[in-house]
This record gives structure tokens, C-alpha cells and sequence, in this order.
């Protein structure tokens, strides 16, 4: 994968650029008013751009609320500059006419900075149309290809539990042994879960419209409760409020468990926490060995014969779907640790 200069340079930057835009730019027409002594003429002049320099202020700030990320962020920002250029050579263009026909003008230059940043506040609207055309762009591009996964997935795997059907149903015309039809049952049972799963997946995966302030000791407590553990043990150690889709953040909690569960020994011991702009799910078992922990995450892949492989794939959907990355680590006692970041 390229390395995103563009990002790794915005993630280094003290404050956003944009928000340094408007509030310098409101910051001077503020004094300007005041340098008016607050007349009547000045409110009316100003009052306008003033508010544009604020909106675009607090427009940036939305974006951060919302996680939107630095290089979407930046787009905003050069769309805002260039519409702060674009105004401002205009605005010059008129004034030199102006110049020429000898009429001129009061203040030239707060009437090139008020232009400027009537520029600014219509390029930070045609950035908020691109990003937001970008996001979706991006959205359907990953829809895309979960679903080409799904069907990759549902026909391959799908191939062997069908031909155990077909066979034992074979056996059955064949003999008339009741008990092949328990192994066909078996086999359409193994395929529906599969199909469910798939599904499961693919719904995942689509973007988090509305999410609600949850306390990460409930959403870990309620995914415990439903999910079979036989005698692991959980615990949450710290603090912290997730903004999610309660119903698929309790899904990702429930894999997870039964992944550390599936792959560890019967008292598995496993911990929940709070870590540096997210949380971490880990456990005490074998872990997961470093070449393998990109492909666990991958649909189908699994290293129990009877696994779907699909369990920590909807995780990873999950994980998307709220705009986090998932890192695989190990854990202080050798186990897996599933990091989910922001």
C-alpha cells in the first residue's frame, strides 16, 4: 500500500488549517469593526463576512465531531483557499477598473479581504459537496467489494456441504438407510449458517448511519451474556464511552469472545479496556502468530476444519462500518489482542 504523505503530513499539524483560515480571517474583520469605533457602515460591511469566516470555523470543527478524516479535511481546506484566491483576484480586477476610471474606492484592501473570504466561505461549500460525493464514492467502492467477497465466498464454500448432501441423498434412494438423511440435514443446516454469515458480512460492512454514547463495560457486558463462554472468564479494566451502532458493537464484542473462547483453552481469561483513541479486546490463550494476522481478518480464512472462517471477517466489517482500524498484537501474557482505533 502507498503511503499516504498527504495524511501522515495533516496528522502532524497542530490545528487544522482551515479553522486557522476562518477565525484568522474573522479575527481581523473584528478588528476592523472595532478599529471603526462600531458604526453603522462597518456592521453593514462586515457583518456578512463575519459570519461566512465563523461558518467556515465551525464547519471544520463538525468535520473533527464527526470524524471525518485529515485528507477529506484537507480537500475542504484547498477548495477554501482557492476560493479565497479566486475572490481575491476578482475582487483586484474590479478595483483596478475602478482605479483606471478613476472613480477608486474606500479601503481597497478590506474590501480585497472581504472578498477573499466570501471566496473562502463558497470554497469550503463546493469542498463539503466533493468529500461528501468522495465518501460515497468510497462507500460503494467497499460495498462493491464485500459483495464480490460474499459471493466468492458463498460459492466456494458452499460446493462442500452440497456435495455431502448430494451424496448422502444418493446413499439414501441407494440403501434406504435413514441415517443419510441425518448427514443431508446436517449439510443444509452447515450451508445455511454459512449463508447467514455471509450475509452477516456484507450487512456489516455498510456505513454507520446513527450511533448512540455506550459505555464500553455494557457493550462488553451484554455481548457476554450472549454469547456461550463455558468457563472463560472476562473483565473490563478502565473507562471509556464508545459512540456506535449498539447492535453491531455488541456483534463485534460477540466474535471476538467466541474467537479467544474457540482458539484457547477451556478457562480462557479474557480482558477489555480502553487504549489510545479506542479500546482493546485480548486473552490469555495461544495468540495468533504475526504471519497470520492480516488473513484472519480475511473472509474464509480459518484454521478449524469445521469454521466458516467468517467470524472475525464481520469484525473487521464491523470494525469499518464505525470508521476504526483493527490491529492484531499480542497480548502481556502471550495471547491475541485486537486493537480497534480511530
Amino acid at each position: 500500500m502507498v503511503d499516504d504523505w498527504v495524511s501522515e503530513i495533516g496528522d502532524q499539524l497542530p490545528v487544522s488549517p482551515l479553522s486557522v483560515l476562518g477565525f484568522v480571517l474573522a479575527a481581523t474583520i473584528g478588528v476592523r469593526i472595532a478599529g471603526e469605533s462600531v458604526t453603522t457602515q462597518a456592521l453593514l460591511e462586515s457583518i456578512f463576512p463575519l459570519v461566512t469566516a465563523t461558518a467556515v470555523v465551525l464547519a471544520d470543527r463538525f468535520l473533527v465531531a464527526q470524524g471525518i478524516s485529515i485528507r477529506d479535511r484537507l480537500t475542504v481546506f484547498a477548495y477554501a483557499l482557492g476560493g479565497f484566491l479566486a475572490a481575491f483576484v476578482v475582487t483586484s480586477l474590479h478595483l483596478y477598473v475602478a482605479y483606471l476610471e478613476g472613480t477608486g474606492a474606500h479601503s481597497p484592501l478590506y474590501l480585497l479581504l472581504m472578498g477573499g473570504t466570501l471566496g473562502v466561505g463558497a470554497g469550503t461549500i463546493a469542498g463539503l459537496f466533493d468529500i461528501k460525493q468522495r465518501i460515497a464514492t468510497r462507500e460503494a467502492r467497499r460495498q462493491s467489494e464485500r459483495l464480490e467477497e460474499f459471493a466468492s465466498v458463498v460459492s466456494h464454500d458452499l460446493r462442500n456441504p452440497l456435495s455431502v448432501a448430494q451424496g448422502r441423498l444418493d446413499a439414501a434412494f441407494q440403501t434406504g438407510k435413514a441415517e443419510h438423511l441425518t448427514e443431508v440435514d446436517a449439510a443444509l443446516v452447515r450451508m445455511d449458517n454459512l449463508i447467514e454469515e455471509s450475509l452477516s458480512v456484507a450487512r456489516s460492512g455498510t456505513q454507520v448511519e446513527e450511533t448512540y454514547d455506550v459505555p464500553l463495560a455494557e457493550l462488553a457486558g451484554d455481548a457476554w451474556a450472549a454469547t456461550e463462554t463455558a468457563d472463560a472468564t472476562y473483565e473490563v479494566v478502565g473507562h471509556r464511552t464508545l459512540q456506535v451502532d449498539p447492535l453491531r458493537a455488541k456483534r463485534l464484542f460477540e466474535n471476538c469472545f467466541r474467537n479467544s473462547v474457540a482458539h484457547g483453552s477451556d478457562d480462557v481469561h479474557i480482558r477489555v479496556g480502553p487504549c489510545s483513541s479506542g479500546f482493546f479486546i485480548e486473552d490469555d490463550g495461544p495468540g495468533i502468530p504475526e504471519d497470520e494476522r492480516e488473513m484472519v481478518l480475511e473472509q474464509g480464512y480459518s484454521t478449524a476444519a469445521d469454521g466458516s472462517g467468517l467470524g472475525l471477517a464481520i469484525v473487521r466489517a464491523i470494525a469499518d462500518a464505525h470508521g476504526w482500524s483493527v490491529t492484531i498484537t499480542e497480548s502481556e501474557s502471550g495471547g491475541a489482542r485486537f486493537e480497534f482505533t480511530n
